[in-house]
């Protein structure tokens, strides 16, 4: 059985969002990007930008808070 990229993609948004992080980092794949590239355009985040450590890519995402602190 594989994995469901796009629900881990979406639950670590969700956690990162519930824990108020501003930023948090993906494995950069071609699914993920197009993904983030629909989140970006739909508005759920504010930025991304791709990041290469050795020889591995990441996805950067900034993620917008619309959550009232009260």
């Amino acid at each position: 059985m594989g994995t469901d990229t796009i629900a881990d993609i979406i639950t670590s948004i969700r956690n990162a969002d519930m824990n108020r992080k501003g930023m948090l980092r993906i494995v950069s794949t071609n699914i993920t990007e197009n993904v983030v590239k629909i989140l970006l355009r739909e508005g759920f985040i504010e930025n991304a930008r791709k990041h290469q450590e050795g020889n591995k890519y990441f996805l950067v995402l900034t993620l917008r808070h619309k959550r009232n602190p009260f």
